[in-house]
């Protein structure tokens, strides 16, 4: 996706942005955006709100799937099957969650997956 698609998506959601972001902070409000709109509707088929409350109260685990050192976490070292974030009950921004679930890191390759 071109950053002129995403410009235009965002547009078409209504959602307002600086035309100097980049595509990387382009596509996570994009993401964002689209989370939400997809919460909403989940709310709606649901007909239940404290599921989808309870659903994002849950705090999400994720196994590391290559070895790596996260060098915003003190350069805590991570081993293959390790669980991920490596502190009990630690909060990990949601950027940080997609840039190692992607390819957008220094690796250049997913590092953790969402557990099952």
């Amino acid at each position: 996706m071109t950053v002129p698609e995403i410009k235009e998506k965002l547009t078409e959601l209504g959602v307002e942005f600086d035309d100097k972001l980049n595509k990387p902070e382009l596509l996570e409000l994009l993401e964002k955006e689209q989370s939400k709109v997809t919460n909403e509707s989940e709310v709606d088929s649901e007909g239940s709100e404290e599921s989808v409350e309870e659903e994002l109260q849950k705090p999400k685990q994720y196994v590391v799937i290559h070895d790596f050192k996260d060098l915003k976490d003190n350069d805590t070292i991570y081993i293959k099957d390790d669980i991920y974030p490596r502190r009990a009950g630690a909060i990990v921004d949601e950027a940080r969650v997609k840039e190692l679930m992607s390819s957008y890191n220094k690796i250049g390759k997913p590092l953790i997956k969402e557990q099952d």
